[in-house]
C-alpha cells in the first residue's frame, strides 16, 4: 500500500515526488551531512552581571556548593551586617560568576541571591539580573524576588505582571496583597476589595491595612511605611511623602539606599562660610553613636569634608573629619588634612588618635608603611591592654607589613579578646584564603560576621577574615574590613 501510494502521488505530481525525495536524502550529490544534536546548557542563576566589580568570573571556582547554601540564604535575613562586610556581601552577589554545581542552575538559589541583593540595597541591580532569568512563574521565590526588585525600582507594571504569570502558591499573603494593589491599580476596585479582605483574613498586616485601606475607601492614609516593595508602591500612589523622617524610619534595609536624601551644599562648593559648614558637619558626625550611623554620616558629609579638606587654614576637629573622609572613601581629602597636621596642639586628638588616623590611611591606601605599624605597635606597649594602638595594631598587621626584633617582642606581648568566631569555621577560613577560593572565603568570612551582628567581628576575629580574604585574591575588601575595624574601636566601649 504504502508503495502504490507513493507512485501514485509521483504520478499526480512530479515536484511532491522530488520534495519526497529531498526530504529523505540530506544530500543529492553524494556528500552527506551529519546532523549534531545538542542539549542547552542549564541557566545559572549567578553568572548574569549586576556590575563590574572587579572579581572575576572564576568567583565561585571550588567553592562548596553545601557552604554556598547555607551561608546566601541569610543574607538576605533579619540579620544585619556592618558596612564593610554588607558591601563584600553585594560585591560577591553582583559579580558574573557560574555557581558551583548543582547551586548555579538551581531556581531557589537564584531566588536568594536576588533577595539578598535585596536585602543588600542592591534593588535596582536585582531587578535587571532577575528580568533575564527563567523559571519565575514556577518559583514563588524566584517571583517574589522580582516582584520585589521592580516595586523597589519603581516599576510597579513589571511587579503585576510577575504575580499574574505566577503558577505556585497564590494564595499565599504576599501574593494576595500584591494583587489587590495590582487590581486597584488597573481600575477594578471591587476586585482589589474582595482580595484585600482575603489577605487581611490571614496573616494581618496593619500598616499595609492602613494603606490599602485608605486607597480604596479615599479615606486619610496617614504617613509613608516603607518596610517592603508593596507598602512602598502603595505609599506612592497615594502621593504620600517617602522622604520623611517617619517614612525613612519604616524602611527596610532594601528601601533605604534609594531614599537617601541629598543636603544643599551650593554654599560649600562656592567655599561661602565654611565655618559654618565645619561646625554643622561635626555636630552630625560628633552624633553618631553607632559605626554604621557614622559611617551613614560620614558619606552625607563627604562633599563638603572634601572642601573643607582642600580651603586651607584651621580645622576644628581635624582628626575626626579626616576619618570621616576614609569613612567616606575619600582617601585623598583625609591624606590633606593629615598633612596639615603638625605640632603638639592639635584639637581633639593626641599621640595615638594621629597613630591610628596614620593606620587608617595606610590600610585604605593599600599601602602599610612598617614604620606607621611599628609606631602604632610602640603605641599599644606603652598605652597597655585598653590602648585601642593594640587591636589596631593587629588589624593594620593582617594586610602585610613587616617589624623589627623588638616590635616583634612587643607585639607578641598583647594581650587581646580571645576570638569568637568557631576553631572549624577559622580554620576553614585560612585554607580557603590559602588555595585562594575567593568565593568559599568570603562566604566564611560573612558567616561569621553574621553571627558578629551590626557591629562586626571583634578585632582579632577581623583580622584573620582581613588576612584570609586578602590571600584569597579580595584585597579591596580586606582593606575596608580593616579600615571598619580601626574607626570601630572608637565606638568600643
Amino acid at each position: 500500500m504504502r508503495h502504490n501510494r507513493s507512485m501514485v502521488i509521483s504520478k499526480r505530481s512530479p515536484f511532491a515526488a522530488a520534495l519526497v525525495l529531498a526530504l529523505a536524502v540530506p544530500a543529492l550529490a553524494g556528500a552527506q551531512e551529519e546532523v549534531t544534536v545538542k542539549t542547552l546548557a542549564a541557566p545559572d542563576y549567578f553568572s548574569g552581571p549586576v556590575a563590574d566589580t572587579g572579581i572575576g568570573g572564576d568567583l565561585w571556582k571550588g567553592t562548596a556548593p553545601a557552604i554556598m547554601r547555607d551561608v546566601v540564604p541569610k543574607l538576605g535575613g533579619s540579620k544585619p551586617l556592618s558596612p564593610a562586610f554588607a558591601s563584600l556581601a553585594r560585591r560577591m552577589l553582583s559579580t558574573g560568576a557560574n555557581g558551583p554545581a548543582g547551586v548555579g542552575d538551581d531556581a531557589e538559589m537564584g531566588a536568594q541571591r536576588g533577595l539578598a541583593l535585596i536585602a543588600l540595597g542592591e534593588a535596582k541591580g536585582a531587578n535587571a539580573v532577575l528580568d533575564r532569568v527563567t523559571g519565575a512563574p514556577g518559583s514563588a521565590a524566584l517571583s517574589m524576588a522580582s516582584a520585589e526588585a521592580a516595586l523597589i525600582s519603581g516599576d510597579d507594571d513589571k511587579a503585576c505582571r510577575v504575580e499574574q504569570a505566577l503558577t505556585v502558591d497564590r494564595g499565599a499573603a504576599y501574593w494576595l496583597r500584591l494583587r489587590a494593589f495590582c487590581q486597584l491599580k488597573a481600575d477594578q476596585p471591587d476586585a482589589a476589595q474582595l482580595t484585600f479582605q482575603l489577605a487581611q483574613a490571614g496573616t494581618k498586616d496593619a500598616d499595609y491595612a492602613r494603606l490599602m485601606g485608605a486607597a480604596l475607601a479615599g479615606t486619610a492614609p496617614g504617613a509613608a511605611n516603607l518596610k517592603n516593595g508593596v507598602n512602598y508602591a502603595l505609599s506612592r500612589r497615594l502621593n504620600l511623602d517617602v522622604q520623611s523622617a517617619a517614612a525613612i524610619a519604616s524602611a527596610s534595609p532594601a528601601l533605604k539606599s534609594v531614599l537617601k536624601p541629598t543636603g544643599d551644599l551650593s554654599g560649600v562648593a562656592s567655599g561661602a562660610d565654611l565655618t559654618a559648614q565645619e561646625a554643622s558637619d561635626l555636630a552630625f558626625l560628633r552624633q553618631a553613636k553607632t559605626l554604621t550611623a557614622f559611617v551613614e554620616a560620614a558619606h552625607a558629609s563627604a562633599a563638603s569634608i572634601a572642601v573643607l579638606a582642600s580651603a586651607g587654614g584651621p580645622l576644628q576637629d581635624p582628626v575626626l573629619l579626616a576619618r570621616a573622609a576614609v569613612a567616606s572613601g575619600d582617601v585623598a581629602s583625609a591624606q590633606a588634612i593629615r598633612g596639615r597636621l603638625v605640632g603638639d596642639t592639635i584639637p581633639g586628638a593626641n599621640t595615638t588618635d594621629l597613630a591610628l588616623l596614620d593606620a587608617l590611611i595606610a590600610a585604605a591606601s593599600g599601602k602599610v608603611d612598617n614604620q606607621i605599624l611599628g609606631n602604632l605597635v610602640s603605641r599599644g606597649a606603652t598605652g597597655g591592654p585598653k590602648s585601642p594602638a593594640q587591636p589596631a595594631a593587629v588589624l593594620l598587621a593582617s594586610l602585610g607589613g613587616g617589624l623589627d626584633p623588638d616590635a616583634r617582642a612587643q607585639f607578641a606581648s598583647f594581650d587581646l579578646a580571645k576570638p569568637v568566631a568557631s576553631p572549624a569555621r577559622a580554620l576553614l577560613l585560612d585554607d580557603a584564603g590559602a588555595a585562594k577560593r575567593k568565593g568559599e572565603a568570603g562566604l566564611l568570612a560573612l558567616s561569621i560576621a553574621l553571627d558578629a551582628g551590626a557591629t562586626g567581628p571583634a578585632p582579632v576575629d577581623r583580622a584573620r577574615i582581613a588576612e584570609a580574604v586578602n590571600h584569597a585574591g579580595l584585597s579591596a575588601d580586606a582593606r575596608a574590613i580593616v579600615v571598619e575595624g580601626i574607626l570601630g574601636l572608637a565606638f568600643t566601649k
